[in-house]
């Protein structure tokens, strides 16, 4: 992947010259281990290594930054030894607050559980993957393929980067199912975990920690589309192959048949997920499969909507701490479901923009915002425009002009199916040109997480003009002096539409050969950071001929106040942290054989803004491949770490 130093390079420049010695080079390190040292009789001129190991970890090296540290590790035994210990790096992750990857919220990712050397990776990735992200053209740090068993369809990754949930499906595409991979197994890296049939493709995955009657877990909701029992038959379509290519529900294909829309919701432990990585079982052993076979079954069904009209756009939060589904009801309801044993259901109809009320105005996407309890809606429509009396032949198609809402609304009372239709608490009104994919960003922001930091941003892209355009707007927190009582008081964030702004236009194009490519760009949003990938305008295919991927920023210089707090907090643990490119896009870096392999077609692609990982899957394989924009420091399958001086086996338990 990288040289064993490479890491260290990349953040400073070394003060000192080492390398490791191996066991027949281990006599010429001048300083002990602990053991040793303590029998030692210092008789010379006074010296750091006569201080107790206490002393060191807890006073000395309080007042150094990650640079000091790393330089430290060089120096010999002693210190390369004391700065693995895990006391400094849980430090470091408390003094950088919201640039820590999220980490699941079970036992075994707690602060008291929480390893040396996970607590030293997760430092290094967020200290690389912001100095990677900044750069003009971020290269990627490693590229890896894995093994994933099954063709993958479409996937999201947790935030934090430890878990990722695929919709999957056997090569002759006649199995389908959901599979739970961990990302970080000490032996095998990636590793599936748990597996469950779905009865056909799983589209419009949601995957959020959530806690369901006290147990923590990842809860995903899907969406299936079946064919209506009273037009099944052998010669069928199979309502799988429909591609919502556009996502545009103003240009939907009508399907040659009637379907019915599932929405699903399960449940898995955090707990079981745990006992499965142990990584004292190695995967794929008879140990392994013996122990899986004992435990009760992973996934719990926690409940589904059936309906008639399709169903859009699943979203997963905790509302007054109970945990819910929302599923868009074309074309404009939007349907709420309590994950619990009585299953209430709520409805309400979004009331139409004044304006444009004679007109459907069909949701284009949602998001929760569950400690706010409201909903924030974006919706589109096309406005009444007359044709010219002599159009010219072959002349361009008139596109009509589009205007679309982005609305606050209320979340209903728990088991009102009645509530009618609902009035904006606000709504903003926006027109444009061949406007679709509307994609927005989720804050996920935990309870403790908004009173001590400034809350994220909510993004908001779609693309136009024939989706060679990307537009992003932005709806920033509200400061906690002008919030209303409530928000100021508990300290939770709260968005408003009044904070709206447009923030920046983006054309992608590529060269190719001696031209330039025209392309249709995709978002997969971020709070502080997005991917953008961009396709050939023409390609149609399921198969996705990825050009290029590029890394956006929230502002240009990095000059909002979000990425300013994220700089800042950096810099409590680092010498010097570098500025932000002046671009807010940089097209990767990429070496040419991932660009071939990109280029030649993609099914799937997931990104993790917190580890900075990409992860895409290909048409007719099983692999997973794996690009990751951050460092990070190397494990042996025993768990020591590399390259390691020593055998001692009480650096296991750092």
């Amino acid at each position: 992947m990288y040289g064993q130093f490479s890491l260290i390079s990349r953040l400073i420049s070394p003060a000192f010259s080492w390398s490791h010695s191996g066991a027949n080079g281990r006599s010429r390190i001048g300083t002990g281990t602990w053991g040793v040292r303590v029998h030692q009789d210092f008789n010379g001129l006074p010296s750091l290594n006569m201080l107790s190991d206490d002393i060191l970890v807890d006073h000395i090296f309080d007042y150094l930054m990650v640079e000091d540290i790393l330089c430290l590790r060089m120096v010999n035994r002693l210190f390369y030894n004391l700065t693995h210990h895990g006391i400094i790096w849980k430090r470091f992750l408390r003094r950088i607050g919201p640039n820590v990857p999220a980490l699941p919220p079970s036992q075994h990712y707690s602060p008291n559980f929480l390893t040396s050397f996970e607590a030293e990776r997760l430092v290094i990735r967020a200290i690389t993957v912001h100095k990677n992200w900044i750069l003009p053209n971020p290269p990627a740090a490693s590229y890896l393929p894995v093994q994933a068993h099954r063709h993958i369809l479409s996937m999201v990754v947790l935030p934090g980067g430890k878990y990722l949930v695929a919709s999957a499906c056997n090569l002759a595409k006649t199995h389908y199912s959901l599979v739970v991979y961990v990302l970080d197994h000490r032996i095998c890296g990636i590793v599936p975990l748990a597996e469950t049939p779905v009865r056909g493709k799983a589209y419009n995955i949601c995957a959020k920690y959530m806690n369901v009657e006290g147990t923590p877990s990842i809860v995903i909701g899907y969406i299936r589309r079946k064919t209506l029992k009273s037009h099944q038959s052998t010669n069928s379509i199979d309502p799988s192959i429909y591609n919502s290519y556009l996502n545009n529900p103003r240009c939907q294909i009508d399907a040659p048949m009637p379907l019915e829309y599932v929405a699903t919701c399960l449940q898995i432990s955090l707990d079981a997920l745990d006992a499965l990585g142990n990584p004292i079982l190695v995967p794929g052993s008879q140990e392994f499969f013996d122990f899986a076979a004992s435990q009760p079954p992973p996934f719990r069904f926690l409940g589904h909507l059936r309906s008639d009209s399709e169903l859009r756009n699943v979203d997963l939060g905790e509302v007054d701490g109970v945990p819910n589904m929302v599923v868009a009801k074309m074309p404009e309801t939007i349907v709420m479901k309590e994950l619990t044993f009585d299953g209430a259901i709520s409805t309400f109809k979004c009331a139409r923009e004044i304006t444009l009320s004679q007109q459907e105005q069909p949701i284009c996407n949602f998001r929760l915002l569950p400690l706010q309890g409201q909903i924030l809606v974006v919706r589109s429509t096309n406005r009444p425009r007359l044709a010219p009396s002599n159009p010219s032949p072959g002349g361009p198609p008139i596109i009509p002009d589009v205007m679309f809402t982005v609305a606050m609304f209320p979340t209903p009372d728990p088991g009102d199916t009645e509530a009618g239709e609902f009035n904006p608490l606000s709504i903003a009104s926006f027109y444009g040109k061949d406007i679709e994919d509307f994609q927005i960003s989720d804050p996920h922001v935990s309870n403790d997480q908004g009173r001590n930091f400034l809350p994220p941003p909510i993004n908001i892209f779609y693309r136009n003009e024939s989706g060679g355009r990307i537009c992003h707007m932005i709806i920033s927190p509200t400061p906690r002096e002008s919030a209303p009582e409530a928000f100021r008081s508990t300290g939770k964030p709260h968005y408003a539409i009044t904070n709206l702004r447009s923030n920046m236009m983006h054309r992608l194009s590529f060269k190719n050969d001696e031209s330039r490519t025209v392309c249709r760009t995709f978002v997969i949003p971020g709070c502080l950071r997005s991917l953008f990938y961009s396709i050939p305008r023409d390609n149609r295919s399921d198969t996705l001929s990825v050009r290029n991927f590029s890394g956006h920023l929230l502002s240009k210089g990095g000059d909002d106040a979000y990425s300013i707090m994220r700089r800042e907090t950096l810099q409590n643990i680092l010498r010097n942290v570098p500025k932000h490119r002046e671009s807010m896009l940089g097209q990767f870096d990429l070496p040419s054989y991932i660009l071939d392999h990109i280029r030649d077609g993609v099914t799937a692609i997931a990104w993790d803004e917190g580890t900075g990982r990409i992860f895409y899957s290909k048409p007719h394989e099983t692999m997973l491949h794996i690009l990751d924009m951050a460092q990070t420091p190397l494990e042996t399958i025993s768990g020591q770490r590399h390259p390691i001086p020593l055998e001692d086996e009480r650096m296991l338990d750092l």
